[in-house]
């Protein structure tokens, strides 16, 4: 999902404010200041887009004859969020392999519809509000170390535009905040695992195997469970599906009976099982008070009308072997 860039329009205001900030004093404020006036509105609805684009490409992916890879490159050829080609193929095939699923049951009436785009419009405000508190927090944070090292305050600020556009908030920004790209794959393996868990899909593909994208950037955690093959059905499956970390890149594919008794990976490490701090029934994450300075958390929180702690980010076990 690298090629789904989504730029946040808040970029703009931090420069102007950066670069007018006569002292380190005034630079800390100006961030401040941007960002207790800024409005997620605009980066909501652009993490909506690409929230439903990867809910296109995880339908696309599970049909036989449009692989995810192909799925993928779909989406980064065609014009910028203007896909109707593209939904009425995902709508199409996806409309086929249902039925395809339904044939394999003899008798079945089951009526099956998927609200397509209803969870990404709902969960992008949320999203939207959680980058900007983490933009305005690093921000502030490089700020800081820049006054506590006794850098030239020109040198902290070429560092701070730097860190602008590692966030997405850059006119052409090279890549999106982390947490949206986080948001944008998570989709993607929720996606299909809310429709591979359909009762008459399990029916037709009653096996799941756990499938992780090989490379230079995979964790050992879903390095040592790319291939695990259980019933669907199976409860460990609750510690193990897909999304395991920050980042993940893993999914769960549907296996047919015929070829899931033949697996060769049929029991999980449980040494990679869930820890409590990224699990896989959490769906939704929010910030956690106590990782931000409390000027910044208490716009956040009054925004939000939220008050309670939240779930931890990251996890142990998914930290990369730097030995792989």
């Amino acid at each position: 999902m690298d090629g789904l860039i989504v730029g946040d329009p808040s970029g703009p205001a931090y420069r102007l404010a950066i670069e007018g900030a006569p002292d380190y004093e005034n630079l800390q404020a100006a961030v401040l200041q941007v960002y207790s006036r800024g409005n997620p509105q605009i980066l909501a609805q652009r993490i909506a887009e690409a929230l439903t684009l990867a809910e296109l490409a995880a339908m696309l992916g599970i049909t036989d004859d449009y692989p995810i890879g192909e799925s993928l490159l779909h989406m980064q050829t065609e014009s910028r969020w203007r896909l109707p080609r593209f939904f009425t193929d995902a709508a199409a095939k996806i409309g086929a392999r249902i039925a395809k699923a339904l044939d394999r049951i003899p008798g079945s009436e089951v009526e099956v519809t998927y609200e397509f785009g209803e969870k990404p419009q709902k969960r992008a405000p949320q999203v939207a509000a959680a980058v900007q508190l983490d933009t305005a927090n690093r921000l502030r944070a490089k700020a800081e170390h820049g006054e506590k090292q006794g850098q030239p305050l020109l040198q902290t600020k070429g560092e701070m535009f730097a860190l602008l556009k590692e966030l997405g908030c850059d006119p052409n920004p090279p890549k999106s905040n982390p947490i949206i790209v986080e948001e944008v794959q998570t989709r993607f393996s929720r996606t299909r695992e809310t429709i591979l868990s359909l009762d008459f899909y399990r029916a037709a593909y009653p096996y799941w195997r756990y499938s992780s994208v090989l490379d230079d950037r995979t964790t050992t955690g879903c390095r040592k469970l790319d291939g695990l093959t259980m019933p669907a059905s199976d409860p460990r499956w609750v510690g193990f599906v897909p999304p395991r970390h920050w980042n993940c890149r893993s999914h769960v594919l549907a296996v047919v009976h015929s070829e899931g008794v033949k697996a060769k990976k049929t029991a999980p490490d449980e040494e990679y099982a869930g820890d409590g701090s990224f699990g896989t029934l959490k769906d939704e994450w929010e910030p956690k008070p106590g990782s931000y300075p409390s000027d910044l958390w208490d716009i956040y929180a009054a925004a939000k009308d939220i008050a309670s702690p939240h779930i931890e980010l990251e996890g142990k076990w998914w930290r990369k072997n730097k030995t792989t």
